[in-house]
Formats: C-alpha cells, structure tokens, sequence
C-alpha cells in the first residue's frame, strides 16, 4: 500500500514537472502565433544570464508615460500598459491604467519609478537571447547602430492580453542574426574590425 502510494506521488511530481515547462513554452508559442506585432525603438544599454545564456541588453527607447492626475502610482506598482502606433509604424506607450483594459493592446509591466509628471516603466521587453557564440558580437553590433546619434535599432515583439514575446531584433535595417553573420565572415565591412 504504502509502495503505491509513493508510486503515484512520484507520478504526479514528474507529470507537474512536464507540465509546467510545457505551458510556459505553449504560451509563448501562441503569443507569436496570435499576438499583435508591433515595433519599439532600442536604446543602448553585460549582458550574461547564468542560467539562460548569453543575450542582448535591451532598453525601449522611450519607456515612460504621462503620470496620471489624481491617481497614486507608486514604485513597483503593477500596471498595464496601453499601445498605440506613431506615424512610422513604431510602438508607443500611449498611458498606463491600474485595471486591464477592455480593448486594444497593451502590456504588464512594473512602475520603475514616478518624477516630473512622467511614469517610467520596467518593461519585460529587455533581453534578446541568442546562440552563446554570437551574442558578444551581436552586442558590439547593437550597441553601434542605437547610439544616440544614430538610432538605427528596433525590436518587433508580439503582444497578446498583456503578455510580450520578442520576436526579432533588428538593426541597420536587418536581423541581428544575419548582420552577426556578415561581421563573422567581413568585420571590416561592418566597421568591427578585430571584434569576435
């Protein structure tokens, strides 16, 4: 009896732990699917994560709304995000509200911090993992072409009921992976000279 019982006990632990990654990717898997794309601007920000690799750091160009009136938002405070589209197609985060919103697209991100009439927001749009050996090279590429005066760089991102998966990282008007693969094969012709 008391065999059985353990039996099944060890069943259900590996069953949870096959589930839970399971959902995790399923979901992420139907935001790309279903979700809306939208593009945000980058701006530049070591980027290792021990436990998920290497990435690119990301930072959204303009990361803040209007702070509400008559409305406490504080630090840390969960919110979502609504989004609109500028004349160029880019995403902008147009105002942040306490409840979901009813239609439209938006985001759940965390208040990062409220000063001068502006909410700015910690948004989960912040790492783009890549292929261990690609992403140092990726990241000289990054940072070269969102420079300030240059801003060449934009991330495509999928958003479905408040959840965001990025899709792709683009910069000098292509993916970073294909632009990693012309720097391996010519640094010079990207202006890399020595960097690997």
């Amino acid at each position: 009896m008391k065999n059985r019982l353990m039996i099944r006990l060890f069943l259900c632990l590996a069953l949870i732990q096959l589930v839970v990654p399971l959902s995790m990717i399923a979901r992420r898997e139907f935001v790309l699917r279903d979700g809306a794309q939208f593009k945000f601007k980058v701006a530049p920000v070591d980027s290792y994560d021990a436990f998920r690799g290497r990435y690119v750091a990301l930072r959204i160009d303009e990361n803040y709304v209007p702070a509400i009136k008559n409305e406490k938002i504080k630090r840390g405070q969960a919110v979502f995000v609504v989004i609109n589209l500028d004349a160029q197609g880019f995403a902008r985060l147009s105002e942040v509200t306490t409840g979901r919103p009813r239609r439209g697209s938006y985001i759940r991100a965390n208040v990062s911090n409220v000063y001068n009439d502006k909410i700015y927001l910690d948004l989960p749009i912040d790492r783009y993992y890549m292929e261990e050996k690609s992403a140092p090279l990726a990241e000289k590429i990054y940072q070269r072409y969102s420079q300030r005066d240059k801003k060449d760089a934009y991330v495509v991102v999928r958003i479905k009921d408040g959840f965001v998966v990025i899709e792709s990282l683009y910069v000098g008007g292509q993916k970073i992976e294909d632009m990693v693969k012309q720097g391996m094969k010519n640094p010079n012709r990207l202006g890399l000279r020595g960097i690997r």
